[in-house]
């Protein structure tokens, strides 16, 4: 099974999580002036980004954080290499370099998120950022 495909990252990271519609209004309704529209690695580091950063730093909305890392795991689970791409690069290339962060949303991760987050902690020489087992 395929699953999750880079062309549909957009709209299932909105209908996941609807916390960052009004952002991505925004700046589609300006890109669209321009005849574009908002790509993957916008809507995924500067959408969705600081509203995970800001839920991981505060743990007030554990139902927001379970929906986020679901979506995760959807990714990381792609058969697509571009959207497994897109998860390292557009959000664990910077999460693996706070280790409270990472602690906070290790609990949150299935098994294929967390493969990929350790990876690019190895990657980035940040493996003792990574919970032990």
């Amino acid at each position: 099974m395929p699953g999750l495909g880079y062309e549909e990252v957009n709209s299932a990271l909105l209908a996941a999580v609807p916390e960052i519609k009004e952002r991505y209004d925004k700046s589609a309704t300006w890109q669209a002036e321009v005849g574009g529209h908002p790509g993957q690695y916008e809507v995924v580091g500067a959408m969705l980004q600081p509203l995970l950063k800001g839920e991981l730093d505060t743990g007030r909305n554990p139902a927001l954080l379970r929906r986020i890392f679901e979506f995760f795991e959807q990714m990381a689970c792609s058969s697509d290499v571009e959207v497994v791409n897109l998860l390292q690069v557009g959000i664990f290339e910077n999460l693996v370099g706070y280790p409270n962060r990472v602690a906070t949303a290790w609990k949150y991760m299935g098994p294929e998120t967390k493969k990929i987050a350790r990876e690019t902690a190895r990657i980035f020489h940040r493996e003792d950022n990574i919970p032990r087992k």
